[in-house]
């Protein structure tokens, strides 16, 4: 190593490792420079020695982490690879979808009188399947053509459950399209104590919904698709009066009673 630590051009003080640089930086064209450099390159010392990288260790918490990113991006894809409406039941538009497909009967009792769906037979008027504040809440309207996965065809109370796959809708989801409200001390325009129950036709039990009638489930007959079917009991259709449902006169799944006293 030079027994020196100035520079041997401009006498500066510097760093045995650091002359070279300099060098280099300062007199990069001074004719002795390059003599000089092949000179102290040779020397032990004059080339500051490079730093070696950490090894990089995979710990516990790495793996955790690319775990979920994996995780993540596999549920993101699934959500994306569903069918139309799979994940918005009250949102989803299109043509009708006969992969599921039943008919639950609703029967709304505004206190001890039974009151039929809106309809308009004369422009095919029905629940979730025009555009009209009537039929439809104005936040999901959907393109000339296409409907919601939960409609009616008439005033029955047959509602049309036609889902791209096997999903478990809920009445909260039909009064949601429908734009009307439902809850304890109120269904549609009736007001007062709603008492809700659901009929299996199934089990042929019935379940209480009163204090969350939205919560109420709309569930696929244990036979599949309009398994089970029942023909629909003369005095729940108004004897055809505003239509039988559009669905042979049946009903698949339950009945579902919404009871409005005071």
């Amino acid at each position: 190593m030079a027994k020196t630590d100035r520079c041997p051009i401009c006498n500066v003080v510097v760093r045995p490792e650091n002359l070279i640089r300099h060098l280099n930086d300062i007199h990069p064209r001074h004719p002795d420079v390059p003599a000089l450099r092949e000179k102290l390159k040779a020397e032990p010392g004059r080339v500051a020695s490079k730093r070696t990288a950490r090894p990089f260790r995979l710990r516990r918490l790495h793996v955790v982490i690319i775990v979920l990113l994996v995780a993540a991006g596999a549920g993101g894809y699934y959500v994306l690879s569903q069918p139309p409406g799979a994940s918005n039941i009250v949102a989803f538009c299109g043509a009708e979808v006969t992969v599921v497909h039943y008919h639950p009967l609703l029967v709304i009792n505004d206190h001890g009188v039974q009151k039929p769906l809106p309809w308009d037979s004369s422009k095919s008027a029905d629940i979730g399947a025009i555009n009209d504040p009537l039929y439809t809440n104005p936040k999901y309207y959907c393109p000339v053509g296409q409907l919601h996965l939960l409609h009616t065809h008439d005033g029955s109370g047959i509602i049309h459950v036609e889902l791209p796959q096997l999903l478990t809708p809920t009445l909260g989801d039909f009064f949601a399209i429908w734009g009307q409200p439902l809850g304890p001390s109120q269904v549609w325009t009736v007001f007062g104590s709603v008492h809700a129950e659901m009929y299996n036709s199934d089990t042929q039990t019935s379940r209480d919904f009163t204090s969350n009638p939205a919560s109420m489930p709309l569930y696929q007959p244990l036979a599949g698709p309009q398994g089970n079917a029942y023909l629909i009991p003369q005095s729940l259709i108004f004897n055809s009066m505003y239509g039988s449902g559009a669905s042979g006169g049946q009903f698949s799944g339950e009945i579902i009673w919404l009871n409005v006293t005071a």
